[in-house]
């Protein structure tokens, strides 16, 4: 039995130096500097070599939003066939090799649209590679890449963003060298659907494209926002503040809490477009609802406390204009008696019945001014929910779907 044990042993030791010497011998056949080089297009006729792209999806690190920076964690995989790199499988008893990336052509491939990001920053020279005996050679560069993403915030925060990865070649053209995706040309790291395990945002979709006539190809996600914390931190504050606003009016006007109520909603409001803002990228171009939405109730509550100060005005004319009746009580006893009919002259008329014109343009206001404002802040506030709405039943149609 021992003698057995043996000769097994010694068999697997004689295997598996036939099998290193095999493949030295393959190595040393491949790589001649005669017959191969490392610069050299692996082709044979005048067709570009195709670089097969597939790309998996680790998790989703973040989005910045103000510097609209999309970063991520990944792999892509890289596969093309180098037609000097083909061997017999029964000659060497070897069906694949792996070799370092410097020791083979690798395409000069980089990312388009990276910001601070080590990602492709050599290409994938460092990276090992693994050739089978068809010639047919498979790299994976992993790692974390960010790129740039162009936010629209237009409608925040029920907004979709297309974030894109591009990938292009430095020096090759297209008659050279040319990119496409393969088949399943984004996968997830557990082999399922692709999803994204982020508080904010959500993967709804993706998108690939790649140039026939350019060495360029990129992927485009489309992210979708929960707006379920700005739901509850931003719109429906607010449009509690707008009802608010409307119950303000019913306070009497001779009281001072009215003035102080319209002032505290005007600075909630304006705290409110200051969070926006710092939520949002700095951009001319597009302008969020919700911030324009805060700018309206913004004027509605000056309006409130413009109308508060005026009629307050108008009612302490008023109040002096009675005052001043009492004290001359037989005079302002004849001018209202009189005052109406014409029997004194129109310069006393002008001058001592100006307090009811006041109280006429006081009670304007007081019956009017309330009606018109409740109407505006209804308004508002029914086609910021209205506007809400319509995206959230758009957002499947609207977003870039799979190809």
């Amino acid at each position: 039995m021992k003698e057995f044990i043996r000769l097994v042993a010694v068999l697997e030791i004689l295997k598996y130096t036939c099998v290193l010497a095999n493949e030295y011998s393959l190595r040393s056949q491949l790589f001649d500097p005669s017959r191969h080089h490392p610069r050299v297009l692996p082709r044979t006729s005048s067709q570009p070599v195709i670089i097969s792209l597939t790309w998996t999806t680790g998790n989703v690190a973040g989005l910045d939003e103000i510097n609209g920076k999309f970063t991520l964690l990944g792999s892509l995989e890289l596969k093309w066939k180098d037609e000097l790199l083909s061997w017999d499988p029964d000659q060497y008893n070897v069906s694949s090799i792996v070799v370092s990336g410097q020791d083979i052509w690798t395409p000069d491939i980089y990312l388009g649209n990276k910001i601070g990001s080590d990602f492709l920053a050599s290409g994938v020279q460092k990276d090992l590679a693994r050739i089978d005996h068809t010639g047919h050679v498979t790299i994976i560069h992993a790692g974390e890449l960010s790129v740039f993403c162009s936010m629209d915030p237009t409608n925040f925060p029920f907004d979709t963003q297309n974030c894109m990865i591009l990938f292009a070649l430095k020096v090759y053209s297209a008659s050279e060298v040319r990119l496409e995706f393969s088949d399943d040309p984004i996968r997830s790291v557990s082999g399922g659907p692709l999803t994204l395990d982020h508080p904010i945002w959500t993967i709804t979709g993706f998108n690939t494209v790649a140039y026939q006539y350019a060495p360029l190809a990129f992927i485009k996600f489309c992210l979708y926002r929960k707006p379920l914390y700005y739901s509850f931190t931003m719109l429906g504050p607010s449009v509690l503040l707008n009802c608010l606003t409307i119950f303000a009016f019913l306070i009497p006007h001779d009281q001072g809490e009215k003035l102080s109520c319209g002032m505290t909603v005007f600075l909630a409001f304006v705290v409110f477009l200051v969070q926006v803002g710092d939520v949002i990228p700095t951009n001319s171009n597009a302008v969020p609802m919700l911030g324009k939405y805060y700018l309206f109730s913004i004027v509605g509550s000056a309006v409130m406390v413009i109308h508060t100060i005026v009629h307050s005005f108008i009612i302490a004319k008023k109040t002096n204009a009675l005052s001043s009746e009492t004290r001359i009580e037989p005079f302002s006893y004849k001018l209202e008696k009189h005052c109406d009919t014409g029997l004194i002259g129109e310069t006393a008329s002008s001058k001592n019945c100006s307090f009811k014109k006041f109280r006429f343009v006081g009670d304007l206001l007081k019956r009017y001014g309330l009606k018109m404002f409740n109407v505006l802040c209804f308004l508002s506030s029914l086609l910021m929910v209205s506007i809400a709405f319509a995206v959230l039943v758009t957002t499947n149609s609207s977003c870039i779907s799979s190809s």
